[in-house]
């Protein structure tokens, strides 16, 4: 018999989830209705099936499935402050459906981020990385929210679950405090609007790294795979809002970006062969972004402070798409 998850990604997925929750438990959810229960925090469920319903006919509704799972569990809740989030992950119809609570505070396009930063991991079969990294970014994202005081490092105190016991990283680029430029004082004035979100990027990027037009694209890649790689918690420090708020503010555009749409697409083609993510970003940097770096290179500020810098991949040629999902709201 097949299990998604076999008994020691499942304790494992668990620990996670028991780990991040004594971080939201140090945070007081600012939601009006949860000002007289202190101690409710975010609760965060993953439901895991081979299949909705026994007929392999019958459509497949995962958002009913999804409501009515978690109505049957608030009935034994406390209704007044909402904070549950539910994922339900049916294997063999390829669909993943988030649902977040009122209280909760997390927007549909927060549920969708976290689902497409972790979509590689669902299409090749790895279901406890996909589900980790979702659990990881609601919690961020949650964290992010209702922050009204950080606990200093000696009283949160460092976690050990029995399981990594690192900071959570993509690619090998860790999230640190750093000065950065602030983009909302650089005058957008003339520039295309397809274009604003990669001259933000150039001036992140040129702002940590310098610029050199040569080594442009493989900063600005190491600075949008930082803003995907999601933060440690229990490393939180006082300027984490602004940390988490910028990555969050550039994932957010990059996902509606058509070029940068066209790079994820062709990273995760099967037909890409080996180094995927490598040639998709080479291709990037010949098609449009050189291009863009001459053409508002004089407009772009000078400043330069940390430089982080891009793992080659190693993932593995990605498998067919993942299929349908949806989104609570």
């Amino acid at each position: 018999m097949f299990y998604i998850l076999n008994d020691v990604e499942r304790r494992k997925l668990n620990e996670k989830i028991q780990q991040l929750a004594t971080v939201t438990a140090q945070i007081r959810n600012t939601s009006p209705q949860c000002l007289g229960s202190p101690n409710q925090n975010l609760q965060i469920i993953v439901a895991l099936l081979e299949k909705i319903g026994v007929n392999p006919l019958d459509p497949v509704d995962i958002e009913r499935f999804t409501n009515s799972l978690r109505l049957k569990y608030l009935n034994f809740q406390e209704l007044n402050c909402d904070t549950l989030v539910l994922i339900v992950n049916s294997r063999r119809d390829r669909q993943v459906f988030t649902v977040a609570g009122r209280d909760a505070k997390l927007s549909r396009d927060v549920l969708q981020t976290a689902f497409h930063r972790n979509i590689g991991h669902f299409r090749q079969g790895h279901y406890v990385l996909g589900l980790e990294g979702m659990v990881e970014y609601i919690v961020s994202s949650y964290t992010s929210t209702h922050i009204v005081q950080v606990p200093s490092p000696e009283v949160l105190g460092p976690t050990n679950s029995g399981i990594e016991n690192t900071t959570f990283v993509a690619h090998g680029v860790r999230q640190k405090p750093e000065q950065k430029i602030s983009p909302e004082k650089f005058d957008y004035t003339g520039i295309a609007e397809d274009d604003k979100v990669w001259v933000d990027l150039m001036i992140r990027a040129g702002g940590r790294c310098g610029y050199d037009p040569t080594k442009m694209t493989e900063n600005i890649r190491a600075i949008v795979e930082e803003a995907i790689c999601g933060y440690d918690p229990t490393k939180m420090t006082e300027n984490i809002r602004a940390i988490v708020e910028e990555a969050m503010s550039i994932s957010l555009k990059l996902i509606s970006d058509t070029r940068y749409n066209k790079i994820e697409e062709i990273s995760q083609d099967v037909n890409s062969g080996a180094g995927a993510r490598e040639k998709a970003w080479a291709d990037a940097k010949t098609s449009f972004i050189d291009s863009l770096y001459t053409q508002y290179k004089d407009k772009l500020p000078r400043k330069v402070s940390q430089c982080p810098k891009p793992e080659p991949s190693t993932d593995p040629t990605p498998a067919p798409s993942f299929g349908a999902f949806g989104f609570g709201k």
